[in-house]
Order: structure tokens, then C-alpha cells, then sequence
């Protein structure tokens, strides 16, 4: 019988995945399961922009967004990562009992979604994980890592610990954290709900908004916007590139002047 805490609907939602799911994840704490992704031609858009990271920020600085995660607070797990993906948002907190307690009381260790959380992903997504900063424990590891690769899911953000970062290396996982561990999260760690609003690093994030991600940081654009901020950040980099060509003729600043106004290098 379905808890009179769980919306019909994502019961619903739920109980379409049959055997896909092993109820890893209370029902209680799903706020989402289907939700509104940008176009696909939108996300191809975007992979598509030479400097990813930096050209968005500035766009959304004219949209009045600040959503701007700089590499000094998650920084990419190697060099040369990109990312490009709606987010699937899950928030993580420390275990109400202590890890101690748990195991030598034999008591099961508080849920952390294990593969669930991968199935109600689709390919290309991007793994979302609030954490509230906890270094001391991993939030994510080897076996979650290979589960995601496989899955095609494009990268992960943890404001938190991950470990295993050697075969998460070998996989080429994107993966942005805040800091590396070898202690385990299990028994240390909850996840408390799946699918809502998260904060990562101070910036709100929620299902659905396009994560980005390369060697500067991480930039979360709004749904809302996914379109408009690309159409004005493919405008931005045909300038920038028309830019570079007229430096690497020999423009004088008054050419240069006319493509790209000097307030706006």
C-alpha cells in the first residue's frame, strides 16, 4: 500500500519502472521523477561553444543570473573535462546516528539511493549532489562511477567528498567535487531527497536547469533561459572569433574597436 506521505503521481511514476528499481530511494523522498529538460538541439548548441564556461558566465551576468561555480571551489577531478547536461538533483546529509553506533549495533546503514538514482537518470544527464560541503566522508565512489559511466551520464557535481578518484580517472568521468577522501559515506551519510531544489557552492540549482562544466568551474543556466542564453552566447563567440582574427592580422584598436567595444573584453 502506497504511504499516505508520497504524491499518487510519483507513485505512479515510480511503480513504471518495475524491476529498473529496487526502492532504494523512500518514495517519501522524491520530489520528482519526470520532469522538463532543454531541447536536445539546445544542449547540442552548447557543446558545441569553444569557451564554455566563461562565455555563459558573462551572458548571464547581462541576465541578471550569477550562477557562476568557480574551479577554486569544485574543481575538476582532471584537466580537459567538459560537461554539458540537464541536472538530477539529489541532497545529502550527515546520519543522524553516529557510524559507530550503527555498525556495532548491526543496524542497516540510512539509504544513499545506490543505483536508483542512476535509473531515474536519462543519458547525458548530470548528477547533481548537495552535500553541504561534508569532506570527511565520500558522497560518491568506484562502483557509483562505473554504474553512471555506463549509464551515459555526462558528469557530477558534488559540493562534498568523492573517492575512488584514480578509476574515476581511468573512466574519464566529469566529475567536480569539493574535496577526496578514502573514508566511506555509508553509515556516515543520508540522502534526504531526490529531485529538489539543491544548493551547490551557494548557487541554487533545480531538476532540469543545463549544467556546464570545464577547466574553470561550473556554470548552472536556468531552464528558462537555456535557449536565449545560447543564442546569445553562440552571437558573443562569432564576434570574439572575428575578434581574434583582425589581432592576428595586425587590426589597429580602432578596428578592433568596431567588432568588440573595449569595456567588453
Amino acid at each position: 500500500m502506497t504511504s499516505p506521505h508520497v504524491d499518487p503521481a510519483i507513485a505512479a511514476q515510480i511503480a513504471a519502472y518495475g524491476k529498473q528499481v529496487l526502492g532504494l530511494i523512500p518514495a517519501e523522498r522524491i520530489r520528482k521523477i519526470a520532469f522538463e529538460r532543454p531541447d536536445p538541439a539546445v544542449i547540442a548548441g552548447f557543446r558545441e561553444l569553444r569557451d564554455l564556461t566563461s562565455t555563459v558566465a558573462d551572458i548571464l551576468d547581462t541576465l541578471g543570473y550569477d550562477t557562476a561555480i568557480p574551479a577554486s571551489e569544485l574543481p575538476p577531478l582532471q584537466p580537459g573535462q567538459r560537461m554539458v547536461g540537464p541536472a538530477v538533483t539529489i541532497r545529502h546529509v550527515p546520519a543522524r546516528l553516529s557510524s559507530g553506533f550503527n555498525i556495532a549495533s548491526g543496524k542497516s546503514p540510512p539509504q544513499l539511493g545506490g543505483r536508483d538514482q542512476v535509473s531515474y537518470c536519462q543519458r547525458g544527464d548530470v548528477m547533481v549532489i548537495e552535500a553541504n560541503g561534508i569532506r570527511d566522508a565520500s558522497n560518491f565512489g568506484g562502483l557509483m562511477a562505473t554504474s553512471v559511466k555506463e549509464a551515459g551520464i555526462d558528469g557530477l557535481v558534488v559540493d562534498g567528498a568523492v573517492r575512488d578518484v584514480a578509476n574515476m580517472r581511468a573512466m574519464k568521468l566529469n566529475v567536480w567535487a569539493r574535496g577526496i577522501t578514502p573514508r566511506t559515506g555509508k553509515h556516515r551519510i543520508e540522502l534526504v531527497e531526490f529531485n529538489g531544489p539543491v544548493s551547490i557552492a551557494g548557487i541554487q540549482v533545480r531538476p532540469g536547469d543545463l549544467m556546464l562544466g570545464d577547466c574553470d568551474g561550473v556554470i548552472v543556466v536556468p531552464l528558462e533561459v537555456a535557449g536565449l542564453v545560447l543564442e546569445k552566447a553562440q552571437a558573443a563567440t562569432a564576434r570574439e572569433e572575428k575578434l581574434v582574427k583582425a589581432l592576428e592580422s595586425g587590426a589597429t584598436p580602432e578596428e578592433t574597436a568596431r567588432i568588440l567595444p573595449p569595456e567588453k573584453w
